[in-house]
């Protein structure tokens, strides 16, 4: 399937966050880095359940990835690999994009969700969007705004799924995001 240039610059923007050492390739060791930033910004510690179950959902996730998209089999993708994957529909199924990146979703907001109520406030998202995927504070409050759809303050499950969803299975992304800057 084709993509738009607004799936592809949204593919390289996230392709940019997962590779967050910078040597041109998403390994393993980023996704086990990503979630120990992220349980150390919500005082997870490496044996909670909530880290673990991320954890899990990361190696779900990389090993669709690698299957699909790692081309020569050196156990790293590149960004075009990344990107070229996408457009062929490694998340474009309804049924993948459900068992994989839905789940991921799931545990990134039990992870984050510090007061378990089910919903993430602005300052739970902007300590996630820092530490997943280095967002500042602007652009995570930004976002946040946008995401919230009913305008409640909080972001559901359901509400980021939504733009997970338009972005990678409708090709109907909600924001455009600018390259992070290194």
């Amino acid at each position: 399937m084709a993509i738009s240039e607004s799936q592809a610059h949204a593919l390289r923007v996230r392709f940019q966050h997962w590779d967050r050492d910078h040597n041109g390739f998403i390994e393993w060791s980023d996704m086990e880095n990503a979630v120990r930033r992220l349980g150390n910004a919500f005082g997870r510690a490496s044996d909670a359940p909530q880290r673990l179950a991320l954890v899990e959902s990361c190696r779900r996730f990389w090993q669709v990835l690698v299957e699909h998209t790692d081309a020569n089999a050196d156990g790293r993708i590149s960004q075009e690999e990344y990107v070229r994957a996408f457009a062929d529909g490694v998340m474009g199924d309804a049924d993948v994009f459900d068992q994989v990146f839905r789940t991921l979703l799931a545990d990134v907001v039990r992870l984050a969700d510090v007061d378990g109520n089910g919903r993430l406030d602005q300052e739970e998202y902007t300590r996630l969007m820092g530490s997943w995927y280095n967002a500042g504070e602007a652009d995570a409050a930004a976002a946040f705004h946008l995401l919230d759809v009913d305008g409640d303050g909080f972001l559901t499950l359901a509400e980021l799924v939504r733009t997970a969803s338009g972005a990678f299975v409708d090709d109907t992304p909600l924001m455009a995001v600018p390259p992070p800057s290194r």
